[in-house]
């Protein structure tokens, strides 16, 4: 199995220009590159990276970090069998991980390079794409909601009209590729968007833990 995890760097007071690289606030990076960085990473070891690669040693992991600019996920790769891509997007606790069950067709806000977007993703397409039939992603993320990871509880969202800012366009370019795979060379089956919260008191290694548990629930490690 291949599998795909990505994060985001930092979006907001990055400089003049913008240090789009930069990896020093935001956790979904943190989790892949451990200390901060302020440019493009060489490789990935971060606390998460290492648990998944020890814990799992026959998946071939992949790891990606992203500025927070739109479009910066285009094109999905369908070279690999599944991909969870990370974002920060729970405010309000320290102890949730959350699910996104669908995308919502709409892309708003000023990304960090100070494009502002405010528009459908897709004119021609519903408000809301889910996942398609006879995935197993529905059930998946149904099994982990309510459960305790790590002392994380694992919640579910469904798509929404006030989550439209970068992790949203990036789960609806991901289910959309996914909709349409089926070529000889594409090997994607599932696609999942993780929000995460920031580290209490920079504990990265115990977000790590909860969702090294979560990652490996999905693709079916543990």
């Amino acid at each position: 199995m291949r599998v795909l995890v990505t994060g985001f760097n930092d979006w907001e007071q990055l400089g003049e220009p913008p240090n789009l690289w930069r990896c020093r606030d935001n956790p979904s990076c943190r989790l892949l590159l451990g200390e901060p960085h302020a440019e493009a990473p060489r490789d990935h070891a971060g606390p998460l990276v290492q648990r998944l690669r020890a814990r799992a040693p026959d998946i071939e992991w992949r790891f990606a970090t992203m500025p927070v600019t739109w479009g910066v996920a285009s094109p999905v790769p369908t070279d690999v069998d599944v991909i969870i891509n990370i974002g920060l997007g729970v405010y309000d606790r320290f102890d949730a991980l959350q699910l996104e069950v669908g995308a919502y067709n709409q892309r708003e806000g000023t990304d960090a390079a100070g494009v502002a977007r405010a528009e459908p993703i897709d004119d021609a397409a519903p408000p809301i794409l889910d996942a398609p039939d006879g995935s197993p992603m529905k059930a998946r993320i149904e099994a982990l909601t309510g459960r305790t990871i790590a002392s994380y509880e694992v919640l579910a969202a469904p798509a929404r009209a006030d989550n439209s800012y970068l992790c949203n366009e990036t789960h609806y370019g991901a289910l959309a590729t996914l909709v349409g795979a089926g070529g000889e060379a594409d090997r994607l089956e599932a696609v999942y968007f993780l929000h995460i919260p920031y580290a209490k008191s920079g504990d990265y290694e115990s977000l790590a833990e909860g969702v090294t548990g979560v990652v490996l629930s999905l693709v079916g490690g543990e």
